[in-house]
Protein backbone atom coordinates (compact mmCIF):
# COMPACT_ATOMS: atom_id res chain seq x y z
CA UNK A 1 0.00 0.00 0.00
CA UNK A 2 1.27 3.39 -1.03
CA UNK A 3 1.99 5.66 1.98
CA UNK A 4 -0.37 8.68 2.04
CA UNK A 5 1.66 11.89 0.81
CA UNK A 6 2.07 14.37 3.95
CA UNK A 7 3.01 18.47 2.64
CA UNK A 8 4.01 19.22 5.99
CA UNK A 9 6.38 16.51 6.54
CA UNK A 10 7.80 16.89 3.21
CA UNK A 11 8.48 20.64 3.78
CA UNK A 12 9.75 19.80 7.61
CA UNK A 13 11.93 17.59 5.21
CA UNK A 14 13.64 20.21 3.29
CA UNK A 15 13.83 22.76 5.95
CA UNK A 16 11.47 25.06 4.57
CA UNK A 17 11.20 28.33 6.57
CA UNK A 18 9.19 31.25 5.69
CA UNK A 19 10.24 35.03 6.82
CA UNK A 20 8.44 37.14 9.18
CA UNK A 21 8.21 40.95 8.19
CA UNK A 22 7.58 43.85 10.08
CA UNK A 23 4.15 45.93 9.95
CA UNK A 24 5.05 48.34 7.37
CA UNK A 25 6.40 51.64 8.18
CA UNK A 26 6.21 55.29 5.97
CA UNK A 27 7.85 58.88 6.38
CA UNK A 28 4.16 60.29 7.10
CA UNK A 29 3.86 63.21 4.55
CA UNK A 30 1.14 66.35 4.53
CA UNK A 31 -2.16 65.47 4.23
CA UNK A 32 -2.54 66.79 0.87
CA UNK A 33 0.19 64.19 -0.43
CA UNK A 34 -1.65 61.24 1.25
CA UNK A 35 -4.93 61.89 -1.24
CA UNK A 36 -2.79 61.66 -3.91
CA UNK A 37 -0.32 58.77 -2.74
CA UNK A 38 -3.12 57.30 -1.29
CA UNK A 39 -0.41 55.94 1.20
CA UNK A 40 0.77 57.29 4.24
CA UNK A 41 3.78 58.64 2.40
CA UNK A 42 7.34 57.13 1.64
CA UNK A 43 7.74 53.46 2.65
CA UNK A 44 10.64 52.30 4.66
CA UNK A 45 11.93 48.66 3.44
CA UNK A 46 11.79 49.75 0.04
CA UNK A 47 12.77 52.12 -3.01
CA UNK A 48 11.10 55.11 -3.93
CA UNK A 49 11.66 56.60 -7.45
CA UNK A 50 10.43 60.14 -7.95
CA UNK A 51 10.76 61.39 -11.29
CA UNK A 52 10.33 64.04 -13.68
CA UNK A 53 11.51 67.27 -16.00
CA UNK A 54 13.72 69.55 -13.85
CA UNK A 55 11.74 71.95 -11.67
CA UNK A 56 8.70 70.08 -11.18
CA UNK A 57 9.04 69.91 -7.91
CA UNK A 58 11.25 66.56 -7.13
CA UNK A 59 13.61 68.24 -4.94
CA UNK A 60 10.79 70.12 -2.67
CA UNK A 61 9.01 66.74 -2.49
CA UNK A 62 12.55 65.29 -0.79
CA UNK A 63 13.12 68.10 1.50
CA UNK A 64 9.30 67.68 2.70
CA UNK A 65 9.76 64.24 3.01
CA UNK A 66 13.38 64.68 5.36
CA UNK A 67 11.81 67.35 7.66
CA UNK A 68 8.92 64.64 7.92
CA UNK A 69 10.97 61.79 8.31
CA UNK A 70 12.40 64.46 11.28
CA UNK A 71 9.56 64.66 12.99
CA UNK A 72 9.43 60.62 13.54
CA UNK A 73 12.58 59.91 14.60
CA UNK A 74 13.57 58.65 11.24
CA UNK A 75 17.15 59.36 10.35
CA UNK A 76 17.97 61.37 7.06
CA UNK A 77 20.83 60.38 4.87
CA UNK A 78 21.03 63.15 2.13
CA UNK A 79 23.23 62.07 -0.91
CA UNK A 80 23.54 65.28 -3.24
CA UNK A 81 25.76 64.97 -6.98
CA UNK A 82 23.87 67.85 -9.00
CA UNK A 83 24.92 70.46 -6.30
CA UNK A 84 22.36 73.04 -7.15
CA UNK A 85 20.90 72.45 -3.30
CA UNK A 86 19.72 75.49 -1.94
CA UNK A 87 20.31 74.56 1.85
CA UNK A 88 18.95 77.51 3.02
CA UNK A 89 15.56 76.98 1.79
CA UNK A 90 15.41 73.48 3.28
CA UNK A 91 16.25 74.77 6.42
CA UNK A 92 12.93 77.90 5.48
CA UNK A 93 10.79 74.08 4.95
CA UNK A 94 12.02 72.65 8.69
CA UNK A 95 15.22 70.86 7.96
CA UNK A 96 17.53 70.50 10.38
CA UNK A 97 20.96 69.82 8.72
CA UNK A 98 22.62 69.35 11.95
CA UNK A 99 20.81 66.47 12.55
CA UNK A 100 21.07 64.93 9.20
CA UNK A 101 23.96 62.60 7.39
CA UNK A 102 24.72 64.50 4.10
CA UNK A 103 26.91 63.74 1.49
CA UNK A 104 27.98 66.19 -1.15
CA UNK A 105 31.34 64.74 -2.40
CA UNK A 106 31.01 61.84 -4.23
CA UNK A 107 31.35 62.11 -7.80
CA UNK A 108 30.17 58.32 -9.48
CA UNK A 109 27.52 55.79 -9.43
CA UNK A 110 30.06 53.70 -8.13
CA UNK A 111 30.99 55.14 -5.24
CA UNK A 112 27.15 56.50 -4.27
CA UNK A 113 26.00 52.66 -4.21
CA UNK A 114 29.25 51.78 -1.96
CA UNK A 115 28.83 54.37 0.20
CA UNK A 116 24.83 53.41 0.73
CA UNK A 117 25.52 49.84 0.91
CA UNK A 118 28.48 49.63 3.07
CA UNK A 119 28.47 52.52 5.29
CA UNK A 120 24.42 53.01 5.52
CA UNK A 121 22.67 49.83 4.97
CA UNK A 122 25.27 48.03 6.69
CA UNK A 123 25.55 49.87 9.95
CA UNK A 124 21.65 49.69 10.10
CA UNK A 125 21.56 46.25 9.69
CA UNK A 126 24.24 45.71 12.30
CA UNK A 127 23.21 48.12 14.73
CA UNK A 128 25.96 50.20 14.68
CA UNK A 129 23.43 53.27 13.57
CA UNK A 130 20.26 51.85 16.03
CA UNK A 131 18.14 54.18 13.85
CA UNK A 132 15.38 53.98 11.15
CA UNK A 133 17.02 55.60 8.04
CA UNK A 134 15.80 57.08 4.75
CA UNK A 135 18.59 57.42 2.08
CA UNK A 136 17.31 60.24 -0.46
CA UNK A 137 19.55 60.96 -3.57
CA UNK A 138 19.33 63.84 -5.76
CA UNK A 139 19.89 62.83 -8.43
CA UNK A 140 20.32 59.56 -9.90
CA UNK A 141 19.74 60.61 -13.18
CA UNK A 142 22.28 62.62 -14.73
CA UNK A 143 25.25 60.77 -12.29
CA UNK A 144 28.04 59.01 -14.27
CA UNK A 145 29.60 55.74 -14.30
CA UNK A 146 33.33 56.13 -13.09
CA UNK A 147 33.65 53.48 -16.20
CA UNK A 148 32.63 56.41 -18.50
CA UNK A 149 35.80 58.63 -17.53
CA UNK A 150 39.10 57.92 -19.75
CA UNK A 151 42.67 59.47 -19.60
CA UNK A 152 44.11 59.91 -23.10
CA UNK A 153 47.24 58.60 -22.54
CA UNK A 154 49.04 60.59 -25.37
CA UNK A 155 47.31 63.73 -24.49
CA UNK A 156 46.94 63.34 -20.70
CA UNK A 157 43.07 64.74 -20.80
CA UNK A 158 40.06 63.80 -19.69
CA UNK A 159 37.65 61.76 -22.02
CA UNK A 160 33.82 60.32 -21.50
CA UNK A 161 32.91 57.85 -23.86
CA UNK A 162 29.64 55.53 -23.67
CA UNK A 163 27.90 57.75 -20.72
CA UNK A 164 24.33 56.27 -20.92
CA UNK A 165 24.87 52.43 -21.74
CA UNK A 166 27.46 52.32 -19.40
CA UNK A 167 25.63 53.95 -16.38
CA UNK A 168 22.95 52.01 -17.05
CA UNK A 169 24.42 48.99 -16.52
CA UNK A 170 25.81 50.11 -13.42
CA UNK A 171 22.33 51.08 -12.14
CA UNK A 172 21.10 48.31 -13.43
CA UNK A 173 23.11 45.87 -11.13
CA UNK A 174 23.54 47.90 -8.31
CA UNK A 175 20.27 49.15 -7.35
CA UNK A 176 19.35 44.92 -8.14
CA UNK A 177 21.65 44.51 -5.13
CA UNK A 178 20.50 47.47 -3.22
CA UNK A 179 16.90 46.18 -2.80
CA UNK A 180 17.37 43.46 -2.01
CA UNK A 181 19.29 44.53 1.16
CA UNK A 182 16.62 47.19 1.68
CA UNK A 183 13.28 44.96 1.67
CA UNK A 184 15.20 42.62 4.10
CA UNK A 185 15.65 45.10 6.52
CA UNK A 186 11.71 44.61 6.60
CA UNK A 187 12.31 41.61 8.29
CA UNK A 188 11.89 40.95 12.26
CA UNK A 189 15.20 40.01 12.44
CA UNK A 190 16.29 43.65 11.49
CA UNK A 191 15.31 45.76 14.67
CA UNK A 192 15.47 48.95 12.04
CA UNK A 193 14.62 49.29 8.32
CA UNK A 194 15.81 51.22 6.00
CA UNK A 195 14.15 53.07 2.45
CA UNK A 196 15.52 55.06 -0.31
CA UNK A 197 14.44 57.76 -2.18
CA UNK A 198 15.98 58.48 -5.78
CA UNK A 199 15.68 61.20 -7.69
CA UNK A 200 15.57 60.16 -11.41
CA UNK A 201 15.08 62.02 -14.57
CA UNK A 202 13.94 61.46 -17.84
CA UNK A 203 14.45 62.09 -21.73
CA UNK A 204 12.01 62.27 -24.60
CA UNK A 205 11.41 58.69 -26.05
CA UNK A 206 9.86 57.78 -29.44
CA UNK A 207 6.45 58.19 -30.27
CA UNK A 208 4.40 54.34 -30.71
CA UNK A 209 3.00 56.10 -34.16
CA UNK A 210 2.98 58.91 -36.25
CA UNK A 211 0.56 61.73 -33.85
CA UNK A 212 1.27 59.49 -30.71
CA UNK A 213 1.95 61.34 -27.43
CA UNK A 214 6.36 61.68 -27.31
CA UNK A 215 6.70 59.53 -24.15
CA UNK A 216 9.28 60.69 -20.98
CA UNK A 217 11.51 57.65 -20.37
CA UNK A 218 13.43 57.30 -16.89
CA UNK A 219 16.91 57.48 -17.74
CA UNK A 220 18.02 53.90 -16.76
CA UNK A 221 15.38 51.85 -18.33
CA UNK A 222 12.72 49.15 -17.12
CA UNK A 223 15.76 47.38 -15.14
CA UNK A 224 15.66 50.70 -13.11
CA UNK A 225 12.21 51.05 -12.85
CA UNK A 226 12.29 46.91 -11.89
CA UNK A 227 13.61 47.81 -7.99
CA UNK A 228 11.50 49.95 -7.14
CA UNK A 229 8.42 49.52 -5.25
CA UNK A 230 6.82 52.92 -5.44
CA UNK A 231 7.37 55.21 -8.73
CA UNK A 232 5.99 59.29 -8.50
CA UNK A 233 6.08 61.32 -11.50
CA UNK A 234 6.43 64.96 -10.95
CA UNK A 235 5.22 67.23 -13.81
CA UNK A 236 4.89 71.57 -13.39
CA UNK A 237 1.29 72.29 -13.67
CA UNK A 238 1.95 76.38 -13.18
CA UNK A 239 3.29 79.05 -11.78
CA UNK A 240 1.81 81.10 -9.35
CA UNK A 241 2.77 84.69 -8.94
CA UNK A 242 1.44 87.75 -7.80
CA UNK A 243 1.64 91.42 -8.71
CA UNK A 244 1.70 94.81 -6.71
CA UNK A 245 2.42 98.13 -8.11
CA UNK A 246 3.81 96.46 -11.24
CA UNK A 247 6.19 93.98 -9.19
CA UNK A 248 6.03 90.59 -10.15
CA UNK A 249 7.05 87.81 -7.34
CA UNK A 250 7.07 84.54 -7.96
CA UNK A 251 5.63 82.54 -4.70
CA UNK A 252 5.05 79.36 -5.65
CA UNK A 253 4.08 76.63 -8.46
CA UNK A 254 1.30 74.09 -8.96
CA UNK A 255 3.07 70.40 -9.60
CA UNK A 256 1.46 67.39 -10.28
CA UNK A 257 2.12 64.06 -8.98
CA UNK A 258 1.32 60.26 -10.23
CA UNK A 259 1.74 57.46 -8.87
CA UNK A 260 3.06 55.11 -11.88
CA UNK A 261 3.74 51.99 -10.13
CA UNK A 262 2.94 50.77 -6.77
CA UNK A 263 3.31 47.47 -5.11
CA UNK A 264 2.75 49.03 -1.83
CA UNK A 265 -0.95 48.68 -1.93
CA UNK A 266 -1.27 48.30 -5.54
CA UNK A 267 -3.07 51.57 -6.03
CA UNK A 268 -2.52 54.21 -8.96
CA UNK A 269 -3.41 57.84 -8.38
CA UNK A 270 -2.96 61.36 -9.19
CA UNK A 271 -3.34 65.01 -8.24
CA UNK A 272 -1.67 68.47 -7.52
CA UNK A 273 -0.69 70.39 -4.65
CA UNK A 274 1.33 72.98 -4.19
CA UNK A 275 5.03 74.30 -3.55
CA UNK A 276 5.89 77.41 -2.04
CA UNK A 277 9.44 78.85 -0.55
CA UNK A 278 8.57 77.20 2.88
CA UNK A 279 5.92 74.66 2.50
CA UNK A 280 3.38 72.17 0.89
CA UNK A 281 0.21 73.33 0.70
CA UNK A 282 -3.11 71.75 -1.05
CA UNK A 283 -3.98 73.09 -4.49
CA UNK A 284 -7.14 74.79 -3.33
CA UNK A 285 -8.28 78.46 -3.33
CA UNK A 286 -8.33 78.86 0.68
CA UNK A 287 -5.20 77.21 1.32
CA UNK A 288 -3.34 79.50 -1.26
CA UNK A 289 -5.26 82.32 0.14
CA UNK A 290 -4.31 81.68 3.74
CA UNK A 291 -0.69 81.54 2.43
CA UNK A 292 -0.89 85.03 1.15
CA UNK A 293 -2.19 86.32 3.94
CA UNK A 294 0.36 85.05 6.43
CA UNK A 295 2.88 86.63 4.12
CA UNK A 296 1.00 90.11 3.71
CA UNK A 297 3.09 92.10 5.66
CA UNK A 298 5.70 91.17 3.47
CA UNK A 299 4.93 91.33 0.48
CA UNK A 300 1.72 93.39 0.67
CA UNK A 301 -1.54 93.50 -1.29
CA UNK A 302 -1.04 91.92 -4.04
CA UNK A 303 -3.15 90.09 -7.17
CA UNK A 304 -2.36 86.58 -7.46
CA UNK A 305 -2.17 85.23 -10.93
CA UNK A 306 -1.35 81.86 -12.33
CA UNK A 307 1.07 81.04 -15.78
CA UNK A 308 0.92 77.95 -16.93
CA UNK A 309 3.54 74.83 -17.18
CA UNK A 310 4.33 72.54 -19.68
CA UNK A 311 1.48 69.75 -20.47
CA UNK A 312 2.15 65.85 -19.63
CA UNK A 313 2.49 64.56 -22.45
CA UNK A 314 2.75 60.69 -20.98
Amino acid sequence: MQKKFNLKDFRDSIKVTRAEYKKDKFIELDACLQEVLKLPGIPLGHITQVYGKSDTGKTSLMFHAAVQAQKQGIVPVIIITEGKIDWNRAAAMGLDVDNCIIEENLKYLEDIFDFIDNKIVTNVMDGTLPHDVMVFWDSMGNTLSEKSIKINEKTGQREIKNTHMLAAAVKSERLSVLMDRINDTRKINYPKAIGAFIINSVYTGTAAYVGAPIPEVVKGGNKVKYTASLMIKCNLVSKLEASTNGRKLKFGMVSKISVTKNHINGQEYSGEFVITPDSILPNDSKAIKDYRDKNKDTWGDMELFETKGESDNE
